[in-house]
């Protein structure tokens, strides 16, 4: 058994940070530089202060301002051998669960140095295997992650926010610019709990170029598909963030009858709106642009799904757009993004505007105003209401 050579903090995957630029697929490992095993172990802190009202033509819960649940997360990354990288999270502590628990987990294979025989072929390959977030879309890369906030500009998440935790298998071609991406995964976050058993699989894919056209002038496209077969059991792609949504309690009905349900946890997404998981037959696609210029970066989202819940029939509309401008440890910018149900014309709306500040490598203040509105007959009670005001949050990560 070789030794551990190093327990690090801060190593490897942190020296990507002080950069503060964005991040997207992870760098393919050189395997020339394994020496023997290797184990970096992280942390992520986060809180925020909630100074944020509701309003609509039904009673709310009383929302406080206040400062939030401080959420962490630990991170094991372990090199394993040339070209082969373990990755795995667990949260210590979210809105929606007291427990630790193990958010997922999976390798990253850059080289198979078990068959030297593919070493040309795994020049431009990658290989991840785990419990992971498909790479589907774009938008994952610029989300927070229960504590681990560094790669959101912002406080929120999208309002139809992709993440999920599925077993799966992805393969990812680069070369000179160009991204080729499939994989497979069971569709399910819980899989094998009681009847769950012989489900199809679901597939996603992504295809984009990323270049840089000159030292200040940066383009990436990218377009990607998830699709569930018919007669699936119900797949999950949005509402698989089992951490919580960052905007607490918001447009969150009083029950004078049963307070516990008056609690953070117990509206656990408020502050987003999707098309649920459970889909029994599905196909999203997500097309997106980011481009960087100087310190200016610009993103931007059109998702559209279209499937069913059971016997119910659902198709939404994504629609993102991000501007970022950073000079040196400071950053503002502005977010503005809309979700629409077409099947029943209802619809919700997000403006943020905020910044942020690097006080050191490894510690974020962000400030943010945000202001939501709900709009329909989907929403129910809450049509016609709105949320609104600013969100201070800061974040230790190394």
């Amino acid at each position: 058994m070789k030794k551990i050579s190093s327990i690090a903090l801060g190593l490897m995957l942190g020296a990507s940070m002080l950069t503060y630029g964005q991040q997207f697929e992870a760098e393919k490992i050189d395997p020339e530089q394994f020496e023997e095993l290797k184990v970096k172990v992280g942390g992520d802190f986060a809180l925020q202060y909630q100074g944020l009202s509701h309003e609509a033509d039904v009673d709310l819960i009383d929302l406080k301002k206040n400062i939030n649940l401080p959420t962490a997360n630990l991170e094991i990354v372990s090199d394993l051998g040339p070209g082969v990288r373990l990755y795995m999270n667990t949260y210590l502590s979210s809105r929606h669960h007291n427990e630790a628990w193990v958010e997922g987990g999976y390798l990253q294979i850059d080289r198979l140095p078990f068959l030297p025989a593919a070493d040309n072929i795994m020049e431009y390959l990658t290989i991840k295997a785990g419990v992971m977030m498909p790479n589907y879309g774009d938008a994952h890369y610029f989300r927070s992650n229960n504590a681990s906030v560094f790669a959101n500009p912002f406080v929120g998440n999208w309002i139809m926010d992709a993440y999920t935790t599925n077993p799966g298998m992805e393969f990812l071609f680069r070369k000179d610019g160009i991204i080729a991406n499939v994989g497979v995964n069971n569709g399910r976050m819980n899989y094998g709990r009681g009847g769950d058993l012989g489900e199809d699989l679901v597939y996603s894919w992504k295809l984009g170029y990323d270049t840089d056209v000159n030292e200040d002038l940066r383009v990436r496209g990218t377009i990607s598909g998830f699709h569930v077969g018919e007669g699936h059991s119900g797949a999950t792609l949005w509402d698989g963030d089992r951490a919580g949504a960052r905007y607490y309690n918001v447009m969150q009905l009083l029950d004078v009858d049963n307070p516990a349900n008056n609690t953070a946890d117990a509206n656990f997404r408020s502050g987003r709106w999707s098309p649920g998981a459970n889909q029994t037959e599905m196909n999203s696609y997500m097309a997106n642009l980011f481009v960087k210029f100087h310190g200016l970066e610009v993103f931007g989202i059109y998702e559209t799904m279209k499937g069913a819940r059971g016997a119910v029939d659902q198709e939404f509309v994504q629609l993102a757009a991000q501007g970022i401008y950073r000079c040196g440890d400071f950053y503002g910018g502005i977010r503005w993004n809309k979700v629409e149900d077409k099947l029943n014309d209802s619809s919700v709306s997000r403006f943020n505007i905020g910044g942020g500040w690097f006080m050191l490598d490894y510690v974020l203040v962000k400030l943010e105003y945000v202001n939501q509105k709900y709009d329909g007959i989907a929403h129910g009670a809450i049509n016609g209401g709105k949320f609104d005001g600013i969100v201070v949050e800061a974040a230790i990560s190394f």
